[in-house]
């Protein structure tokens, strides 16, 4: 199966599958506008005839109108009222926008506009669909006053989006390592959480890494029990909902790096804002009540490029001398153009490991090979004996042995961990 991807900016919502239904907000609404001091006569009277012609050359045509224009939810439809000169008040007098954070912009855009007589007036940060839906609706109403109702067919286009703008999957290049901590929930709906923290020995945040996999009963059946992060969940929910999953998990994760906290507010994108505050947020203040007392386990991690628009990782927690978790990936580029095997374009922005529609050469998933080398790694504590996994010869015996070819992507793995292996050797963790 083919799929078609969108080039990628701001705008902030709720993904199928880690949102909640928007409840409808109560009108919200400005206290009109005060009415600038009296200033000081005119040194000369003017006629009757004068002040109506001045009164007929005013911006709008004084009135109340209504108009509306598509949020996040929905249709939001405001009224505005204004005289000859201003905007007196803007009203709310529907809408379907999340609870949380739409209902921000619906609480606070009204009086900016009319503080700024304005629609120009700044988005409400992760609320920005909504935002973008009443300023429209202000400014449609704004020109049918002023006479320029031919102005509002542009309004009614489709806005950007945060998935227009795109996101990055490629991982830092080098070695991370540090104290490991790891939580892991089912929350809403029967979704699973994964938040995954580094700390250095002094107690710095070196990473923070959350991944959700979809519900069993998801309503997408190609999505049940798959990992969110690196699949083609992010593109097929973009292109519905204008923002990525993925957008809205990196934003956080980069907030609490800044911070150095894991406890601090996060200004949720709304991508992933259910995911982060359901999931991601209550797993961190439990791992942040832990980080004091440090752990036990040791993260160790190495990533690089490997060439034609793809990335290999490779990760390894080790407890009390001995390996716990082997995990091996490979990342495809953040766009086509950095893509060299025209087979592979259409997989930028996934992994190999993660993605739903990724045809591994060798005949086996590629996600089947890597679940045994984390076995097999765990079991033998060997990092370097391929022995019986799949994939690590060619074979044409069909009818015995299913037709398989090596898996170049061994070759790679051995490089990392012959790298990586030293490195915990050095350091003393591996007995």
């Amino acid at each position: 199966m083919k799929k078609t991807h969108l080039a990628v900016i701001a705008a902030c919502m709720t993904l199928a599958g880690c949102s909640q239904p928007a409840q409808p907000q109560a009108p919200a609404t400005t206290t009109p506008a005060e009415t600038p001091a009296a200033t000081a006569a005119p040194a000369e009277t003017t006629t009757a005839a004068e002040e109506t012609s001045a009164a007929a050359e005013g911006i709008y045509e004084p009135g109340t109108y209504e108009a509306e224009a598509d949020g996040f939810g929905g249709a939001i439809k405001v009224s505005v009222e204004v005289d000859a000169e201003k905007i007196l008040s803007v009203t709310i007098l529907s809408n379907s926008e999340t609870d949380g954070i739409g209902s921000k912009a619906i609480e606070s855009l009204p009086g900016a506009i009319v503080e700024k007589q304005s629609t120009e007036v700044e988005a409400v940060s992760g609320a920005t669909l909504s935002s973008n839906g009443i300023k429209n609706a202000v400014q449609k109403a704004l020109n049918t006053a002023s006479g320029n109702e031919e102005a509002n067919g542009a309004l009614d286009e489709k806005p950007a989006t945060l998935f227009d703008e795109g996101w990055s999957v490629k991982p830092e290049y080098g070695i991370v390592k540090g104290n490991y901590f790891k939580e892991s929930q089912i929350f809403r709906q029967g979704h699973t959480g994964v938040l995954e923290v580094v700390t250095s020995d002094e107690g710095e945040i070196l990473m923070v890494e959350f991944n959700e996999t979809g519900r069993p009963n998801y309503y997408t059946r190609l999505y049940q029990d798959q990992g969110k992060r690196l699949s083609e969940y992010n593109f097929t929910m973009g292109e519905r909902k204008g923002v990525a999953f993925i957008q809205g998990i990196l934003s956080a994760e980069q907030q609490m790096i800044e911070n150095q906290s894991l406890t601090d507010e996060i200004d949720c994108v709304a991508g992933a804002s259910n995911s982060v505050q359901q999931s991601m947020i209550p797993m961190a203040a439990v791992i942040a009540e832990k980080l004091d007392g440090g752990s036990t386990q040791k993260y160790y991690s190495i990533a690089e490029d490997l060439g034609g628009g793809l990335s290999g990782k490779l990760d390894i927690v080790v407890e009390n001398g001995k390996i716990i978790d082997c995990r091996y990936d490979e990342i495809f580029a953040d766009s086509p153009e950095e893509i060299e095997d025209e087979v592979l374009k259409p997989h930028y922005r996934t992994s190999k490991y993660y993605s739903i529609y990724y045809e591994e050469p060798s005949r086996i998933g590629f996600n089947v090979q890597m679940d045994a080398l984390n076995a097999k790694v765990v079991e033998t504590q060997d990092l370097f004996d391929l022995t019986d996994l799949p994939a690590i010869e060619d074979t044409g015996d069909y009818k015995t042995g299913g037709f398989t070819l090596r898996n170049t992507a061994w070759d790679n793995y051995l490089s990392l961990a012959e790298k990586l292996h030293a490195e915990m050797v050095n350091d003393g963790v591996l007995k």
